[in-house]
């Protein structure tokens, strides 16, 4: 992990204060999702294809991490479109474009697919397995969400089809319950359903706030202004954030359903991946390429409106840092001027990180190199990118509330 000394004179970091740079790995050209195993050995990603590559990586007390691309997973007939992996039961569980899902096991050294009875007609937009490691979501293209869960009497994967939506369904996140469901529909609207199973949901209804209703049941709804990109459940299960197409961030409290909705509006291109920390700060990132961290102020308990996690590639914004955006733009101005069709290799970089849309983030919880990682991302450019609690930091510094 490289590090850059910060001059003397810096106001936002301090004196004499190092700044460290995240990690990258250039794994492949393309990256659309990926998923940790639960020690961070494994890495399972999806190279904007059919097939799923696994690497096994020695993460190293002190230098770079390696990896090792050990398997490769073909059974999809069509663009992998989401990966998840069950860290407890060490299950990996994948959808398709192909209208197909599969649960993967490793047996013998080898990762054996079992078909997922889906019964829908459209693609598979994402999955996403329940905390309890006993179901999974699929959002899809059909207007409705299949919950999976094993049937032993049939020794199979079975789905239980939720509706109540009027369009594709791009994204589904369990609540840390395991009974709540918080979707984004591409009908512009966030909504909260409850997800319980009779026979295979193991916790007593009445323990879970509207585990009571019937399996489907909206309990929430929320407009957004675009399609929504991007579910996340707090910790706390009662707050849940959606990032919207609109460019804006939405967080409502499940615990005060009277109260208004805090609708965060970016200053740049819309946000395509989210995931709450730990800790409870809310990270985002998209079509900007940088991550932006939202925090909770705990005087209003407001979030902040989003700082950019520069990972010290950039400049500070605070000291005219050129945003993704207009990078884009200078480069395709550069592009125009000097008539070049394919900018090649000598293609103007722009100042972030990533090269191109972030398509998924992962929360890490781990160490590499030595470096606490808070979270990792992936995205078109093909970088894998693990992000440091000292990136982290250094953003929350910066935070301002709306």
């Amino acid at each position: 992990i490289a590090r850059a000394r910060v001059p003397e004179s810096d106001a936002h970091h301090g004196p004499l204060e190092e700044l460290r740079m995240p990690h990258v790995e250039h794994l492949e050209q393309c990256i659309t999702c990926h998923a940790w195993n639960k020690d961070r050995t494994m890495l399972a990603l999806s190279p904007n294809s059919s097939e799923i590559y696994i690497y096994t990586v020695d993460a190293g007390a002190t230098g770079a991490p390696k990896f090792l691309r050990a398997w490769t997973l073909r059974e999809h007939d069509a663009l992998v479109t989401g990966i998840d992996w069950a860290p407890n039961t060490d299950r990996i569980v994948s959808s398709s474009q192909d209208r197909n899902a599969y649960v993967w096991e490793r047996q013998g050294g080898e990762w054996k697919p079992t078909l997922v009875i889906l019964r829908i007609q459209r693609a598979a937009t994402s999955v996403s397995w329940s905390p309890d490691e006993v179901k999974f979501a699929v959002g899809s293209g059909e207007s409705l969400v299949p919950i999976c869960y094993f049937e032993q009497q049939n020794n199979f994967w079975v789905s239980k089809h939720m509706r109540k939506h009027h369009s594709t369904v791009l994204c589904a996140q369990w609540a840390p319950s395991s009974v709540l469901l918080a979707t984004g529909c591409a009908d512009q609207k966030l909504r909260v359903l409850c997800a319980y199973v009779k026979g295979v949901d193991t916790a007593p209804r009445d323990s879970v706030p509207g585990a009571d209703q019937p399996f489907g049941t909206v309990l929430a709804e929320y407009a957004c202004g675009g399609w929504v990109h991007a579910v996340a459940w707090h910790p706390n299960s009662t707050t849940v954030a959606c990032a919207a197409h609109d460019a804006t961030v939405m967080l409502a409290s499940l615990a005060s359903p009277g109260a208004p909705q805090q609708v965060i509006r970016l200053r740049d291109l819309p946000i395509k991946a989210l995931v709450f920390l730990p800790s409870g700060a809310l990270v985002g990132a998209g079509f900007t390429y940088t991550p932006l961290v939202f925090s909770q102020q705990p005087d209003s308990g407001r979030y902040s409106s989003g700082t950019p996690v520069d990972g010290g590639g950039a400049s500070n914004a605070d000291t005219g840092a050129t945003s993704a955006v207009s990078a884009a733009r200078r480069m395709f101005q550069a592009q125009d001027k000097t008539r070049q069709e394919h900018a090649g290799d000598h293609a103007a970089k722009l100042d972030s990180v990533h090269q191109n849309c972030v398509t998924c983030i992962r929360s890490f919880a781990g160490t590499v190199g030595g470096s606490a990682v808070e979270f990792t991302t992936t995205a078109l450019d093909g970088r894998l990118v693990f992000w440091s609690s000292d990136e982290l930091s250094s953003a929350l510094r910066k935070l301002h509330v709306t």
